[in-house]
């Protein structure tokens, strides 16, 4: 996979869309947005690369709570941290009473050793689950918290126009999909909870200046089931002798792909992988036990109990018929994340005006998982996703290659500070 070095900073050139019929107040707010962000982007550029060279696993983000509560008590927020271990809130309060509205943006890194070839790569180490390996950024957080405090920035130099209040949580182990509900379990809105909740997430397949959006489910519920096949093992010359477990396990990876294909209906995506599959030391014993770890994807409630039920009906079938004994350990993970409608058209629009119509793309559905989800269980929520593409490049993110195009930061910051201000407006004014 070819290597992506990105080049020296150079501002990006933000796209004004003509905006005559504009109220003057909206103009001259994204007038004035835009200087803000012209100023601050090569700080901003020079934080993240921070970010990325210290990367920290899920719950581990010490520094990086350490480095957002130090920005946010500059800008003059009220702070709050250690929420879920290291998460952090900052509330930011207008100069006039009004609305609430929250930004997340998530903390943690992967354990994935960077092979980027970036001068500020990230060189970290960190034992997980008793084996050395590399820390990187590899699924774009540190961009994420990035653009939580450009915004914030931004927001605070206009603390004077603003009436009501926003809140910065800055959430910590989203990889390790637990850091939102524990936060909300902690009590992040006890004192003060936002009409609306927004984040932003890095796009690995859009270039910088493009904003995308899904209505409605745009990431899948993240469940898993762990099941262990058991014999009494014996000699691979007599098979006949006891219970292959190997050949019994081997069956129903195939079974879950078939009742996939054939007892849901194609319209409800989903998804059943089996990412882990181990049994036996050598050719000639016939293990007393193989097993088997599974992620499944589905979107709403009732399908992920619809397909919880037929995944333990096919295990416990192929088993009997195979004469093997099961133990199966099944859990209901992170939910799918779902986008308000209302939310979504007016952050669209809101888009379209700073970035023109060309650039604010509809897209579909995925199957990975989100845990903003749980946020959306508290109230209106919305993720929108920010083009980071470098030209030339194909890494993913998840993968050991990937870099970002740092033009999208500022990018990031500019709309979705006007989304927040938006929203204020709205809820002011009693609309949606």
């Amino acid at each position: 996979m070819k290597r992506t070095t990105l080049t020296a900073f150079v501002p990006f050139l933000f796209v004004l869309v003509s905006s005559a019929a504009l109220p003057a107040q909206v103009r001259d707010a994204d007038r004035k947005i835009s200087g803000i962000v012209q100023e601050i982007a090569p700080e901003l550029i020079a934080v993240r690369r921070d970010i990325h060279a210290h990367p920290e696993l899920s719950t581990q983000e010490t520094r990086t709570a350490a480095l957002v509560a130090d920005r946010f008590t500059a800008l003059g927020l009220e702070v709050r941290t250690g929420i879920a271990g290291t998460g952090v809130l900052g509330i930011l309060r207008g100069a006039k009473p009004g609305p609430v509205v929250g930004l997340r943006g998530d903390m943690d890194a992967l354990p994935i050793t960077e092979d980027t070839g970036l001068p500020f790569a990230s060189t970290v180490r960190a034992v997980r689950g008793g084996i050395e390996t590399g820390v990187m950024h590899a699924c774009g957080h540190d961009i994420h918290t990035t653009v939580l405090m450009g915004v914030a920035t931004v927001l605070s130099r206009l603390r004077n126009e603003i009436a009501g209040t926003v809140l910065f949580v800055a959430q910590p182990a989203e990889e390790s999909v637990g850091g939102a509900a524990r936060m909300i379990r902690e009590g992040v809105f006890r004192d003060v909870k936002p009409a609306a909740m927004f984040s932003l997430h890095v796009d690995d397949s859009a270039p910088a200046g493009v904003i995308k959006y899904v209505p409605g489910y745009v990431m899948a519920n993240v469940d898993s089931a762990s099941f262990s096949i058991l014999s009494q093992g014996g000699h691979a010359a007599d098979p006949d002798a006891c219970v292959d477990p190997i050949v019994v396990a081997s069956q129903i990876v195939i079974a879950l792909q078939v009742m996939v294909s054939r007892q849901i209906d194609v319209r409800d995506d989903t998804v059943i992988t089996v990412g882990s599959f181990h049994a036996g030391t050598v050719s000639n014993i016939i293990p007393e036990r193989a097993d088997l770890k599974a992620t499944i994807r589905t979107y709403g409630d009732d399908q992920r109990k619809i397909v919880r039920e037929k995944i333990e009906r096919t295990i416990a079938n192929i088993c009997e018929a195979s004469g093997a004994k099961v133990t199966l350990e099944y859990a209901f993970g992170t939910p799918a994340t779902y986008n308000d409608p209302a939310l979504t058209a007016d952050a669209v629009a809101v888009a379209e005006r700073i970035l023109g119509k060309a650039n604010v793309v509809k897209d579909t559905p995925g199957m990975g998982g989100e845990d903003f989800s749980y946020f959306g269980r508290e109230m209106p929520a919305l993720m929108l996703f920010l083009g980071v593409q470098p030209k030339g490049a194909t890494a993913k993110v998840h993968s050991p290659y990937f870099a970002a195009d740092e033009d999208g930061i500022a990018v990031g910051v500019r709309v979705m500070t006007a989304v927040l201000l938006d929203k204020l407006d709205r809820l002011r004014a009693g609309s949606r």
